[in-house]
């Protein structure tokens, strides 16, 4: 970092020498410049970008650029190949030993046993162009951080630079993999083995993902998840000390954006309450002091944010092309459609279905519900009442209304409040944590006490049900999680979980969230290859195919109100349906005339067709779905992590059940649908140790 901080003084020289400054700001300004934490003593608590005078304005704007000029010299394109040439014609043995490194992990379910760009790729055009999808790879270095502690910057050292979000940095990658592509696209077949076919076929997904597009969008950039990095070990920060860590929130705050609209707008605060707040920063080990200086730049960040020409643009509708380029990255990100065959339309009409398939399965939920309360022979409700009640289940098309529908068709065929009352006592005592916390306010004894207990329980459950395999992930498992009191964001970054209890929650619903995050705690705790649908796909799963099973076990004493919790997570869970569809439709909307609902209503309006009419629930649905397309992941790569687990059953039989845990525990985290995984995972289970 030392020299990082030569190199910085060095660009202030040569700006103030050359006068080249982008915003063209004076001389005086720029070869004066104060510290950043100098600057930030001038700024009053909640302070706007808007309300500042216009010199201090100048004096922030000057540091930001002499760090974003040198990050644009060292990751643009002349950077960019500068680094590949080194890397390419003279590498060190640790940047040699990197470079394997990674590409193990990202060729790892094409080369099981590790990847050795010596050892397996003949071709020296095929090597250059993985060496610029390495660039790539190590670009993202919070990722990096956050999953693999053991891989090191592309020079094969200790990262010690952060990634600022810039608009310009974008750009450059975008470009560099454009030409990447390009390269791939460019080996004859007849020239490659089938092993270099293989890995040239796989670097595709790496290209698509990130050739797109040419600033970050909008929607999900309110934070910048540095905060989380300050949680390391100082040795693995990538930062030396504080100012280091200011100034790159500074810089990063004069990105440009893509996908600006009221409704984006909207949901990029959905990320910017995750970071900067001060329960949050104080909870990473920050100082006060610290914590509330990145306060405050958060605050000039979300006002300059907000203060953007098109802050009031009603809706944003894309065109075919632009759909076309949103799906092909978003596929490529979760390792699919390799062919480009599938499209938005096409997946957007198949949802129909699926969410036809859950209503279903909620109003099933409801029937059970009314049976275990009402079973033959009760007092309270004869067999035939019993059936209309069912019935008028059946006739409720919004399934987060299923409840509602119970209590009105109970009254309707009992003729009084008796039986319903059952029911909606059941709902009311559930356990709940969460809400109504005033800023500042520390996290609520009881609140800490129902998460942390039903935490361990879960880790229980982990231990009984996976140990023995080849790995324990039940080790991997954070012994309690994160809990902050401001936010709606339930995230795992570098292993460890945040729940945030901005809102209420029924403790049930949290614990299926927590067994979705614990997925993804084992995925970066473990260092290995995740990828595809492994990610959201498979943690999605768990809530769906392992939760209930293990809310069976957790409420077993508590019959009374065992069936109110199935019911209400699932109608809690009806928010991934009523999400992904307003998500698809946003982007697949043909108008917006001014007798048109605006965006954030258009969506809205999706999600209360599914029975939602909570406003602060309407809110954060529709912060969910313009998050440009990262909702999708959930239950687009649920389908395809699905299918999998389905021809893995089959495969290994009826027991034990094949679930994302289990593939976890037996090291096939991103398990392929061929036979291989199968006799592997055989093997797994046959070798399991009692």
């Amino acid at each position: 970092m030392k020299m990082c901080l030569a190199l910085f003084a060095s660009a202030l020289s040569v700006i103030v020498e050359s006068g080249a400054y982008a915003d063209d700001l004076p001389r005086a300004v720029v070869s004066n410049l104060a510290a950043i934490e100098q600057l930030l003593a001038q700024v009053p608590d909640g302070a706007n970008w808007q309300s500042l005078r216009p010199d201090l304005q100048a004096s922030f704007r000057g540091r930001a650029l002499l760090l974003l000029d040198q990050d644009r010299q060292s990751w643009g394109l002349t950077g960019l190949q500068q680094k590949l040439e080194k890397l390419f014609n003279d590498p060190t043995p640790a940047m040699t030993e990197n470079v394997d490194r990674i590409l193990s992990v990202t060729f790892a379910p094409e080369l099981p046993g590790g990847f050795k760009m010596a050892r397996d790729v003949s071709s020296a055009e095929l090597k250059r162009l993985l060496i610029r999808i390495y660039l790539a790879i190590t670009d993202d270095r919070g990722y990096i951080l956050y999953n693999h502690p053991d891989f090191m910057g592309w020079d094969g050292m200790p990262i010690k630079e952060l990634q600022l979000l810039d608009h310009e940095h974008v750009r450059a990658i975008a470009t560099w993999l454009r030409l990447t592509e390009d390269g791939l696209r460019g080996l004859p077949d007849d020239k490659l083995s089938a092993l270099e076919r293989a890995l040239r076929d796989k670097s595709y997904f790496t290209t698509r993902a990130g050739k797109n597009f040419d600033r970050p969008a909008v929607g999900i950039n309110g934070s910048m998840n540095f905060s989380n990095l300050y949680a390391l070990d100082p040795q693995k920060r990538p930062f030396t000390n504080d100012t280091e860590l200011l100034d790159a929130y500074n810089a990063s705050m004069f990105s440009e954006f893509r996908e600006v609209n009221m409704g984006t707008l909207d949901a990029f605060m959905y990320d910017y309450e995750s970071e900067f707040n001060q329960p949050l920063l104080a909870s990473q080990g920050m100082a006060e002091t610290l914590a509330g200086n990145i306060v405050k730049l958060g605050n000039l960040f979300r006002s300059r944010v907000h203060a953007l020409p098109e802050k009031s643009l009603r809706c944003m509708i894309f065109s075919p092309v632009e759909q076309d380029v949103h799906w092909d990255a978003f596929t490529a990100s979760l390792i699919s459609n390799a062919d480009g065959s599938d499209s938005m339309r096409g997946y957007a009409d198949r949802f129909q279905a699926t969410a036809a398939q859950r209503l279903m399965a909620t109003q099933s939920l409801g029937r059970s519900m009314l049976e275990r309360f009402f079973p033959d022979g009760s007092a309270e409700l004869t067999a035939e009442q019993r059936k209309r009640v069912g019935d008028k289940l059946l006739q409720e098309r919004r399934p987060a209304k299923i409840k509602d529908a119970l209590l009105a068709a109970l009254d309707e065929a009992t003729g009084n409040a008796s039986a319903s009352r059952k029911v909606s006592d059941a709902f009311d005592q559930q356990p709940r944590v969460g809400g109504n916390y005033s800023d500042g306010q520390a996290v609520r004894e009881d609140d800490k006490k129902q998460i942390v207990d039903m935490w361990s329980k879960i880790r229980a459950f982990i231990k009984r049900e996976y140990s023995g395999y080849r790995v324990d992930i039940s080790t991997l498992v954070p012994a309690e999680p994160i809990i902050v009191t401001k936010g709606q964001n339930q995230y795992t970054l570098g292993g460890q979980v945040t729940l945030s209890l901005g809102t209420g929650w029924n403790l049930a619903s949290l614990s299926s969230t927590m067994m979705h995050e614990i997925k993804h705690a084992i995925d970066q705790n473990s260092h290995t290859a995740v990828e595809g649908a492994a990610w959201e796909g498979a943690a999605t799963s768990i809530e769906r195919q392992v939760w209930p099973i293990f809310i069976e076990e957790a409420m077993a004493g508590q019959g009374a109100l065992l069936p109110a919790a199935r019911l209400k997570t699932e109608i809690d869970n009806v928010r991934f349906t009523a999400t992904t569809d307003a998500t698809l439709k946003i982007f697949l909307r043909e108008s917006c005339r001014d007798d048109e609902p605006d965006t954030i209503a258009y969506a809205e309006g999706i999600v209360r067709d599914y029975g939602y009419d909570d406003e602060e629930i309407l809110r954060l649905r529709s912060r969910r779905a313009h998050r440009s397309w990262q909702y999708l992941e959930y239950d687009y790569g649920l389908a395809m992590y699905t299918d999998l687990l389905g021809f893995l059953q089959q495969g290994v039989g009826a027991q034990p059940r094949v679930d994302a845990y289990l593939l976890q525990a037996c090291g096939l985290p991103s398990a392929k649908k061929e036979q291989a995984t199968v006799d592997q995972l055989k093997a797994c289970i046959r070798d399991r140790k009692n």
